[in-house]
């Protein structure tokens, strides 16, 4: 595994484990304020129309596409999205350019790990935060046991990257 590979692996990791609690908290946001809105636009229907129910509803799949892309009128969940959708794009490349092996288990660890330590520095309540942190240490160890398998001990990599074998 190359030096980049492994920067590009812990980016990944980056990019979505800490966007995720920007993402949560985001559409938290978007869900209270859209709640408001609702329930003063069903307070001002009954006042116009007491007896009468609103003659038309939205499917709930409907309703369900129009909130989501609403949703992305406020700045605090597309930003975080745009960061998200950049590890992604960036995943995509190393699929393409590296072992899967190692890759895929270690991007998904790292995004685990980087998506408590964010959650836990922006204050989020943490319900087992002890158990929360020793899972993580795990999941660190478990990418350090990956990472270290990668490399073979019949390959030695030369200063460009490329590997060379043994004579």
């Amino acid at each position: 595994m190359l030096t980049r590979d492994l920067f590009s692996i812990v980016l990944v990791g980056a990019f979505w484990g800490c966007t995720n609690p920007f993402l949560r908290r985001g559409a938290a946001a978007a869900n209270k304020d859209d709640d408001k809105d609702v329930s003063q636009e069903t307070k001002a229907e009954k006042k116009r129309h007491p007896n009468q129910e609103q003659s038309q509803q939205l499917s709930s799949l409907g309703s369900t596409v129009l909130s989501s892309l609403q949703n992305f009128r406020r700045f605090e969940v597309w930003l975080p999205y745009l960061f998200n959708q950049c590890g992604s794009l960036l995943f995509y490349y190393l699929l393409a350019n590296s072992d899967l092996t190692v890759a895929v288990p270690v991007c998904n660890a790292l995004s685990l790990v980087f998506s408590i330590v964010t959650s836990f520095y922006l204050g989020e309540r943490l319900d087992k935060p002890i158990q929360a942190f020793v899972g993580a240490a795990l999941v660190t160890g478990g990418v350090a046991i990956c990472v270290a398998s990668s490399f073979t001990d019949n390959e030695e990599i030369d200063n460009e990257g490329v590997p060379q074998p043994e004579l």
